[in-house]
């Protein structure tokens, strides 16, 4: 397998899509916490910069900042009390600056390069008592609020309740706007950004890993059925997927692939079978009709040769014909009859047929006595009815005994009886004749099967059609049929009907 070949394999492969389906699930679960996570910090880093910058205006009283915004004192150029990096501006009641400061000496510019004018901006452009982020000249960014101060507060900290109760005589003296560097923030926020970044990459590297090496063991099974199916294809239709500790669906779908299995195998083995018959039926047919038609030619030709032949000769040579014209007839009728059994349809058999024996018998009895030949027939019937039509009991009879006649010597003993055992209807013959070998038994139904297959063709012997055409009519119409022998014995065949028999083809 190339290197091409490989990588798209993988990339086809169940446990490729499986992992790429939990990485994509992995990075927006972690996109989504993280999200969270950051706005989360975000927000409480700068809800506590916004109080502790609210809470640096309580360092200054406010008789102190009315002294200074009266000018009865200069503001001082720094507030040692300040946290660091912490500017205060100051502006009169309506919005002039007076004055910056922090921790230390803000000369032109602070250490921070935050200019005046950005607080000048933040009180005449800004709603008091709102935030603001600003960015310096130098890129550094400043969280920025400004709250307005009272007279009669006793500290500036009172102003920044969210519902201050002042005196109805509060005069307002100005305002306080103050800015810190937001460079901690950032810092804080990097970095936890940072973590998460290498954290995510870990956790979706270990646990791709974790997830292969996991995902192994229970696909296994879905690759021994892939590598099974490939031998099957390839012509090795008796193997099976073995049955092992798996998912349920996989458990599920080995079954129904080995029970897929069983059935295509099964009707492959009957198709092969059926086609078997087929080649071995269009033999023995053709070789049941070559033989009369192979005689019938035969006298033609001398026929034709010899045109003063004796009257005897041609009286002989056309018995001879005729029999085997009637033989060819008889051999068409019964092809005729076994193709129509095998041609019935449901509607065809939705019938219930009764018919009883003794009614039939008269009918048969000259034909069967014709047959006979020295041999003795005893009829020992009940009165009773079988399932099936009244053509359809003198064919089997008929055939049943002519069968027993054929393999019966000259004063042997043929038996027809009737009666019911077990719940059961049945119909027995049974002769004394020379019986069928164990090995003959499973083919006595076939079609053209006269015993051994290595026997020659006797004289007078049938075409091997009756037996076949007696079994399909007791299958057809629900009954079954079972033979027994014993060389040198005899043979008997049972015809068997249930009792309380119903029709459910």
């Amino acid at each position: 397998m190339t290197e091409t070949s490989i990588k798209a394999h993988w990339k086809n492969s169940l446990t490729s899509k499986l992992l790429v389906r939990f990485w994509l699930s992995l990075i927006l679960f972690s996109l989504i916490m993280g999200g969270i996570q950051y706005q989360s910090l975000h927000q409480f880093l700068f809800k506590g910069e916004t109080q502790d910058l609210q809470a640096q205006i309580g360092l200054f009283e406010a008789n102190q900042l009315k002294i200074w915004f009266n000018h009865k004192q200069p503001f001082p150029s720094d507030w040692p009390g300040l946290s660091p990096g912490v500017i205060v501006g100051f502006f009169s009641p309506d919005k002039e600056f007076e004055a910056i400061f922090s921790r230390e000496a803000v000369k032109t510019k602070n250490a921070f390069g935050v200019e005046k004018s950005f607080f000048m901006n933040q009180v005449r452009t800004n709603k008091l008592r709102t935030n603001a982020i600003l960015t310096t000249p130098k890129g550094l960014h400043y969280l920025v609020i400004s709250e307005p101060i009272y007279l009669n507060q006793e500290t500036v900290t009172s102003i920044s309740a969210q519902n201050p109760k002042l005196s109805p005589d509060n005069t307002l003296i100005g305002y306080a706007v103050l800015g810190a560097p937001l460079t901690q923030i950032n810092n804080t926020l990097q970095h936890q950004f940072q973590v998460f970044l290498v954290s995510t990459l870990l956790i979706l590297i270990v646990g791709g890993l974790l997830t292969y090496y996991i995902l192994r063991k229970p696909l296994k099974p879905l690759a021994r059925m892939s590598e099974i199916s490939s031998k099957i294809a390839a012509g090795d239709f008796a193997l099976r997927i073995p049955e092992e500790p798996s998912a349920s669906e996989i458990a599920h779908l080995r079954f129904v692939l080995n029970l897929m299995l069983e059935t295509l195998n099964r009707s492959l083995a009957t198709a092969t079978e059926a086609q078997e018959q087929m080649s071995r039926f269009i033999a023995d047919a053709s070789h049941e009709l070559r033989t009369p038609l192979t005689s019938i030619r035969g006298f033609l030709e001398i026929l034709l040769r010899s045109p003063e032949t004796d009257p005897e000769t041609l009286t002989a040579a056309y018995a001879t014909m005729l029999t085997e014209t009637e033989r060819l007839i008889h051999l068409t009728e019964d092809l005729l009859t076994l193709n129509r059994l095998t041609k019935r349809t449901a509607e065809e058999l939705q019938d219930k047929p009764e018919t009883p024996v003794q009614s039939i018998l008269p009918e048969l009895l000259p034909l069967l006595n014709s047959l006979l030949a020295y041999r003795t027939l005893d009829i020992h019937a009940e009165e009773l009815s079988l399932p099936v039509e009244s053509g359809e009991l003198k064919q089997i009879i008929y055939n049943l005994i002519h069968n027993a006649i054929q393999h019966t010597p000259v004063n042997g003993k043929i038996t027809l009886k009737t009666g019911t055992a077990n719940d059961e209807k049945y119909l027995s013959v049974t002769d004394n004749g020379e019986g069928i070998s164990s090995k003959d038994l499973p083919y006595v139904f076939e079609r053209f099967y006269r015993g051994s297959r290595s026997r020659e063709r006797r004289s007078g012997s049938g075409a091997g059609l009756g037996l076949s055409i007696v079994w399909e009519i007791v299958n057809l119409r629900g009954g079954r049929i079972d033979v027994k022998s014993e060389l040198g014995v005899g043979t008997t065949f049972y015809v068997y009907f249930l009792n309380n028999f119903v029709n459910n083809v």
